[in-house]
């Protein structure tokens, strides 16, 4: 697996069978992140403050790009447009940067924002796991690049 288109490139095409293990390291990848940079900042994974909800801001900046890059590269496989990823990276950082305003992420007292946001990433979230996780891409070539797969017939 070349981890570098993988994570950096928005062209072409991969399967499920690239996207989990992608995914998987990414979101391992993050939380390590994550949780070393609230430590070494000397705060808690609970802590309400700004400041642990800026380094998560920060730390979910930083792997947006490779995030997207991964999504695009399924959704070309699922032939749909790559702008698509918007649908669930959008409302992601808008409510890490909702959390560092003060306006949503108070988990004891959620208010109505926190409900659109859950509520968003939620239906989206769901229908990007079952087309982008479960589904297989387009059979044979499509306009983004061939079939991963080399046109092995659906399983």
């Amino acid at each position: 697996m070349d981890l570098g288109h993988l994570f950096t490139r928005f062209d072409g095409r991969i399967n499920r069978a690239k996207c989990w293990p992608g995914a998987i390291v990414l979101g391992i990848v993050s939380l390590v992140v994550l949780y070393g940079s609230i430590f070494a900042g000397g705060g808690s994974i609970h802590d309400q403050d700004t400041r642990a909800r800026t380094i998560t801001l920060a730390v979910q900046l930083v792997f947006l790009y490779p995030l997207a890059a991964l999504m695009v590269k399924r959704l070309h496989d699922r032939n749909r447009p790559g702008y698509f990823a918007a649908f669930i990276l959008v409302p992601l950082v808008l409510k890490g940067v909702t959390d560092v305003m003060g306006l949503t992420g108070d988990a004891l007292s959620p208010k109505a924002l926190d409900y659109v946001f859950i509520g968003i990433v939620g239906v989206v979230g769901i229908w990007f796991f079952v087309d982008l996780g479960c589904l297989r891409g387009t059979a044979g070539p499509n306009k983004h690049g061939p079939d991963p797969l080399g046109g092995a017939p659906a399983r």
